[in-house]
Formats: structure tokens, sequence, C-alpha cells
């Protein structure tokens, strides 16, 4: 398995908080049965994160196994971070391919915990927001640490063993040498009755002194009691808005901001704007209508003023609390409107891209969104390069999914929506698929849109389908049909029967299967369509084999194996699906040298799509293969891969190759035994 190292860097400017440090070293010494886990509360912007980032740098030698970090999304825009989210992202971290992850949380959460079983890590969740956010991201291992930074106690952690640390206000000394640090001892020395006045106006808050440090530091004439009477004012003007801490932060942020240069402060407000938590350079360039070597400039300015920190190579975030403070200025721009739809379709643009990248055969929107020029020039080299940028800006999609959804921006939300169907396809993500899909819905409806409807009601048919709520999905597949009978769409209708169909075909109703994919079939004749023809010959050959009529299958497949091929690289995974029912067919028909040519492929196939339900499925039935010819040890291997496939994947195949793992005899009686 990979070593993951996640661990942001501490601040550069760190000082201090020796007791703190030494009270976590302590905690960890006290007796214990399970993980470490230490909660370090405090209000926003008192030092949290920078205590827990300069202790892991301290010790992080002492966990060879690695360090995981997840910022867990107290006040993030959409809301905080789902526990099943963190974990996907963290069994992704620990090796566990994307397409791989379970999807329910519980599952998600067993995983974790079977994998970090007896393994020496460090783990650190940033801005947890609950008890029940943090519970199901515990191992049970005792040789990991699980820190926690919090604004709550998070008392209900009390139960799993936690251990607390509450933050306080930095003392005046260390503020002083804090604030020394930036700006040079000269400076602070030569005037200490100002220095102690501004560090008590900050109110020991490091985020305050280290907004007011930068403004000090880009500035070397500015004596320090210029500043001090410009917070001092500005402090006298927000007093009746909240508390002391309120007060500090607001005036330190103000005040910085009013010093930024206009380009510079613009480029605060529309990242203020941004849908979701991180994001890249090349975003920002499109929201401001700018080169990247502009927009990285102006971001290396936020860098400089400490209004925003950098996570990995061009890629940024905000603090919370000065997101919020952007976001307050970001309201009142009158260009407000017009960088949020910026934002929405850069993102829109590269889901586009990625989309006709990965699936160049689907049906896509006609209609065109851009209100602008910038937001469509989103390049991709090739399928990894898109499938990389799907898995990184997911977040960010959903986000701004769930923004456009909820602002009036009806057509942008469903048709980002639709361009992720790639990304779902390969990687799945069961929970950002049914969420996406749902709004997606919601948004063709509330534009009265029934093709756009009836599109989106199928796509959310069939992830209920892979979810095994096969009654949901044929509820939903109804609906889809009923719409695009309504309007015409004979295209929809073919797709909607063949979701029917399969639904049948899972539940076993053979009969009603072949009725549907029969239907399916002459549809896509009449229309002309040459892949999908295949793919209903693919549906009608599946039945077939499951109910024992393989001579039809065969039949089917043939012709089903000629489309496929004559469609070149359009569509090479369908293309190992009907290699697999033809390797099927042709074992059960006692052909077994040429079964296992054709099932031998399908897999490298598959293994070359990185489609673990593909892998599964020529597993499976080279195991039934090798189980109908009594090779028993080839039958357990291909079995036992082929069933940790499905279950990974939750796939309702797996009972079925179960099953036929308990037809094969023990090992020291299995005459065929490998050495």
């Amino acid at each position: 398995m990979p070593i993951p190292r996640q661990l942001p860097a501490p601040p550069a400017h760190f000082v201090g908080r020796d007791v703190e440090l030494a009270e976590i070293d302590r905690l960890l010494t006290e007796e214990r049965t399970g993980p470490a886990l230490i909660v370090i509360n405090g209000v926003g912007g008192i030092g949290k994160s920078a205590i827990a980032l300069q202790w892991a740098q301290r010790v992080n030698s002492q966990f060879p196994d690695g360090q995981l970090y997840a910022h867990l999304g107290a006040f993030n825009p959409t809301g905080p971070i789902a526990p099943a989210e963190v974990l996907g992202q963290m069994l992704r971290s620990l090796g566990v391919a994307p397409q791989r992850v379970p999807a329910d949380t519980a599952e998600r959460a067993a995983t974790f915990r079977s994998i970090t079983a007896g393994r020496k890590l460090l783990l650190l969740w940033d801005d947890a927001v609950s008890a029940a956010q943090v519970r199901p991201l515990l191992p049970t291992s005792s040789s990991c640490v699980v820190v926690v930074t919090t604004r709550w106690r998070l008392a209900g952690l009390v139960t799993d063993g936690a251990r607390f640390l509450a933050v306080e206000p930095l003392s005046e000394p260390v503020a002083i040498e804090l604030l020394t640090r930036a700006v040079g001892a000269d400076r602070t020395a030569s005037d200490p009755a100002s220095t102690s006045s501004l560090v008590r106006l900050c109110a020991g808050f490091p985020i305050a002194l280290a907004v007011t440090g930068a403004r000090l530091a880009t500035r070397p004439r500015w004596p320090i009691r210029r500043l001090v009477n410009e917070l001092a004012e500005e402090h006298r003007r927000l007093r009746g808005l909240g508390g002391q801490e309120d007060v500090s932060l607001q005036s330190a942020f103000d005040l910085s901001y009013q010093e930024l240069p206009d380009p510079v402060a613009r480029c605060y407000r529309m990242v203020g704007l941004h849908p979701g938590t991180e994001f890249g350079l090349n975003v920002v360039a499109a929201g401001l209508e700018v080169g990247q070597q502009e927009a990285a400039d102006l971001l290396d300015a936020l860098l400089e003023a400490s209004l925003l920190s950098e996570t990995a190579d061009n890629r940024y975030r905000l603090h919370d609390l000065v997101r919020l403070h952007a976001r307050q200025h970001a309201e009142t721009d009158p260009d407000q409107p017009l960088l949020t739809r910026r934002i929405i379709e850069w993102y829109l643009a590269g889901v586009s891209a990625a989309d006709r990248l990965l699936t160049p055969y689907r049906r896509r929107d006609r209609d065109n969104p851009f209100a602008t020029s910038q937001a469509q020039v989103v390049a991709l080299a090739d399928r990894d390069e898109a499938l990389a940028w799907l898995e990184q800006e997911r977040g960010n999609l959903v986000a701004a999914i769930q923004y456009a959804a909820s602002h009036d921006l009806l057509l942008l939300a469903w048709q980002i929506a639709d361009a992720m169907w790639p990304l779902f396809h390969y990687h799945r993500h069961h929970r950002d698929r049914m969420e996406v899909d749902r709004l997606a819905v919601r948004c063709a409806q509330q534009l009265n849109d029934h093709d756009r409807e009836a599109r989106m009601l199928r796509r959310w048919a069939f992830a209920h389908f892979d979810l095994a709520q096969f009654d949901r999905a044929r509820e939903l597949f109804e609906r889809c049909l009923q719409l695009c009978e309504e309007i015409g769409d004979q295209y929809g209708t073919t797709s909607a029967v063949e979701g029917l169909g399969l639904v049948a075909l899972v539940q076993r109703r053979h009969p009603q299967a072949v009725v549907y994919f029969s239907r399916q079939l002459r549809l896509c004749r009449e229309a002309g369509q040459h892949r999908r023809i295949g793919l209903a010959l693919l549906n009608l050959a599946m039945v077939g084999n499951e109910s024992a009529q393989h001579r039809l299958a065969l039949f089917h497949l043939r012709d089903a194996a000629a489309i496929f091929a004559s469609l070149g690289d359009v569509d090479p995974y369908n293309d190992a699906r009907v290699r697999i029912e033809l390797g099927r067919a042709l074992g059960h028909l006692g052909e077994h040298r040429p079964a296992r040519e054709k099932l031998t492929q399908a897999l490298a196939d598959m293994r070359y799509l990185d489609s673990p339900r593909g892998q599964a499925q020529a597993l499976h039935r080279l195991g039934e293969l090798a189980l109908a010819g009594q090779e028993f040890a080839e039958a357990r291997t291909y079995l036992t891969q082929a069933l940790r496939l499905y279950e990974e994947i939750e796939d309702v195949e797996a009972g079925q190759v179960r099953h036929l793992t308990t037809l094969i005899p023990p090992a020291d009686t299995d005459p065929h035994r490998m050495p």
C-alpha cells in the first residue's frame, strides 16, 4: 500500500504554545485501549490548526505508515464534509481504487478500520463540526493517533476515549514575538508601547496578527503607531457589531482589504464566491478573464497579505473566517453575478471536455449556456488526464451544481450534472451520483423541460439500479418511459425500455426481460442506431445465458461482436462485455478453450479500462469455467478475486459468486490442486 504524507506545512511563523504542545505529549502517555484521540478546541482564528500541524511535524517520524489529513469543513459554503466523503478520500489515499470504495458509510468505515489495523498512523481531522462527524473516522488500532481540531468541545467523544485541549489567545509576550518575526526586531523594539497596543488590538489571535503583520511587512516605512491608530478607529466603528473577538478579526481583515490594489481586491472578492473550499489557478483566471500569469500574480498578492493559503502546487484555500469576509464584500460588488457565472461556466467547460474524451458516443445537450468565450477553454490531453481532472475537481463540481441549482442557474446546473456521467461510470462515487442526479431532475422540473427531466430520471434510475434498489429503479424507469412517450423521444424511450429490461433480468423475470429487450432492438433498428443495436443484442444474449439458452445467446452475440468490432475504439467497454458473454456461452456449450480465450482477453481489456465491475464479471466467468472443468485451484483463485471486487463495489452478483465458492472441494481434497 502507498504511504500517505498528507500533512500541510505548519505556519512559517509559529511561536510559543510550548504549554499546549507539551500537554498533547502528556495526553498521549495516558493509559488507553484504543487509538489516542486528542481534541483541540477553541474559537475561530485562535491557532488550533497551527498547533496541531506544528505538533504533527515534530512527531511524524514516529508514524512510519504515514499521516492522513482531511479538512472537515465545519464552515464550508455547502456545509460540513460528510463522513462518507472523508472515508472515501482516505481509502483512496490508502490504495483502494476509486471504483472499489463501498457506497455505504458503515461499510466504508469498516474497510477503513480494517486497512488501518495494526498500522502506525497519524490522523489529523481539521475543523470538525460534531462528534457524529468524527466518530466514523476513528480507527480501532491502539498504534494510531487521531488529532481533531474544532470550535466546539465535542463532549460526545468522551466515550471514544477523547482527551481535550482548550486553546486560549496568545499571551502578550508571545504575540509580540510573532509580530516581530513578521516585521523585524528593529521596528518592534523602536516603539514597544505601540507594539503592545497593536497586539492587544489583535486580541492575541494569530490570524489577526498574521494579517496585520503582513501589512506592516510590505510597508517598511510605516511606523507601528500608524497601524495602531487605524485599528483603534476601526474597533470603534465595529464595536456594536459583536464581541471583542469579532471586532479584532473584522477590523484586521477590513484594513488589509482596504489596502489591496483594486485588481487584487477584485480577485479576493471572486475567490470568496467560489462554491468549493479549494480551487486552482485556472478557475481564477477564467473568473477574472485574465491570463494565467496575471491570475498567479494576484493570488501571490493575497498569499503575501496572509489572506490565502496554498495547499498544493497551484491549489488554494481560504480560512473560513477570511472566506466569510471576502463573501461579505463580494455581495456588494455589482459584478458578483457575472463573476459567479464565469466560475460555474468554467467548471461546465472542464467537465464537458472530459466527457467528450471519455464517452464520445454519448448524446449531448445542444444548448450553449456560455455567457463568455473564456470559460470554454479547458485543455485536457487524453483519457487519463480527463479522469484525473474529474477526480480532482469532483467536490467543486458538486458544489457548483448545488450553488447553481439554488441560485436560478438551472440550465448550468443540469448541464454540469449531465457531463459528470463518465466520472460516475468509471469511478462510481455513489453518494455524489445520487445527489447530482437528484438535483438535475429537480432543475429540469423547475425548467419545465420534459426532455431533460426524462434523461435525468433515467440516470437516477440507473444509480438506484447499481445500488440494488431495484423497485425504486423500476419506478423511475417507468416515469422516464411515460415522459419520453409523451414528448415523442424515441432515443429516451429506448433507454427507458432497456432499463426496465435490466431490472426484469436481475429479478429473474426472464420472459418480461425478453419483451423489453426485443422492443429495444426494434426501436434501435428503426432509428438506425448501430451501436445501440449491438447493446440490445448483448442484452438479449444475457437473458439467453441466464435462462440456459446458450445457443440462442451465441446467435445474438456473434452479431453484437461484429457491430462493436466495426466501431473501432468508440466503445471498448461494451466490446469487452460481449467477449465475456461469448466466453460464458461457449463454456456452457463445452467449448472450453475458445471460452477461456474470450474471457482472458476480456479480463485484460477491463483491467486496461480500469473497470472493477468488468474485471469481476470476467473473473466470475473464468471461475465458473474452471469449476465446470474441475480445475478447482484455478476456480478458487478466480472466484475469490471476483468476490472481492463485487463486494467492494456492492454488486448484486456477489451472492452468486459466494454460492459458487461453496461448490469447490477443500484444498486438501482437490485433485487438481496447484503446487
